[in-house]
């Protein structure tokens, strides 16, 4: 006898069924109250940058959101405070503050500082690039630290930068260093700089300047044994490397920098943290805390140092870069 097969029978009923179900539940969720396809979220972004005029440091960060995927316009809005105006400072983070911004980025400790006195109390996290978060009191540690607050650290190359200027200047005594104490980074650096002038035998003519035109008159009249220029950390004579370049220039003397002049700019010889890197490592901490991970939990990171040359200075002035100083560099200019 022939059994019909039941199961396969019933088979068009129960594809009618489960789309019919499918449907009424279309219907349910585009109908019914509160259910609606959600929406992805766009975050609210404080900007602070003390130090306008110097366009690299703090726009690193900016030119690195986009490669977690925060394009502004799209799921980021930025609140921009660029101003040396303590006071508009201020008020910029109480109003990123009252509009509960998701994050605030800031540039140097002052503004750093400030914002962790302004966002107590609240949710908000601070993320900051400052140049030493211990040494300035910012947070106890770089691992474990109170407050909703973490970034990158830019101190530590300094010394080491002196030690590679020696290198390609084994016979440079007495060095230059001009520098305006505009931010707790100058200071900061320029004492580990002499510290370690002082176990090298290096003698040190430190020229203090408040101004651009003081700068210019302070190259102008550099003592006539002077073997080498060195920049650290300092926003006004950064920001004027030119000036600084071009001096060096005329007494066929190299340049050697810790701070934020790179070997790009025409400086021979510099080891420090580059712009672009440091952007890179506070975006990428950004787009941890935007997902929902406590800036508490997150360890201050120190930025990474690069070692670069720029063999196009060094010939203009007529000297030879040694070789195994060359091998070791991270960049290299050479024409």
């Amino acid at each position: 006898m022939c059994r019909r097969d039941i199961t396969k029978s019933w088979r068009p009923v129960e594809a009618f069924l489960s789309l019919t179900a499918v449907v009424l539940s279309a219907i349910f969720l585009i109908t019914v109250p509160g259910c609606k396809k959600s929406e992805k979220k766009t975050f609210v972004v404080g900007y602070v940058n003390p130090n306008p005029e110097e366009r690299n440091g703090a726009q690193g960060f900016l030119r690195n959101m986009p490669k977690f995927g925060y394009v502004e316009g799209q799921n980021v809005t930025y609140m921009r405070c660029e101003t040396k105006d303590k006071k508009i400072i201020e008020n910029a983070l109480r109003e990123m503050v009252a509009k509960k911004a998701d994050l605030i980025f800031t540039m140097t400790t002052p503004a750093t500082v400030m914002a962790r006195r302004i966002t107590e109390g609240t949710n908000i996290p601070v993320l900051f690039v400052m140049y030493d978060a211990v040494g300035s009191g910012t947070v106890e540690t770089l691992i474990k630290h109170r407050g909703n607050i973490t970034g990158v650290q830019l101190s530590g190359s300094t010394p080491k930068a002196l030690e590679w200027l020696l290198a390609i200047r084994p016979g440079a005594r007495h060095i230059f260093v001009p520098v305006c104490f505009d931010t707790g980074a100058a200071e900061l650096s320029l004492t580990a700089l002499k510290q370690t002038a002082a176990k090298l035998g290096i003698k040190l003519t430190i020229s203090e300047v408040a101004t651009v035109d003081e700068l210019h008159v302070s190259l102008s009249s550099m003592p006539k044994d002077i073997d080498a220029i060195f920049m650290i950390h300092s926003w006004l004579v950064g920001c004027n490397a030119k000036a600084v370049l071009a001096q060096a220039a005329r007494r066929k003397i190299p340049v050697a920098s810790a701070g934020h002049v790179h070997f790009d700019d025409g400086v021979v010889i510099s080891y420090g943290p580059r712009d672009d890197s440091t952007g890179y490592q506070t975006a990428r901490l950004a787009d941890r805390i935007l997902h929902g991970v406590p800036a508490v939990d997150l360890p201050v990171e120190t930025s990474d140092f690069f070692l670069g040359i720029n063999l196009k200075t060094a010939r203009s002035m007529s000297f030879e870069i040694p070789a195994d100083v060359l091998q070791q560099a991270d960049f290299i200019v050479r024409e």
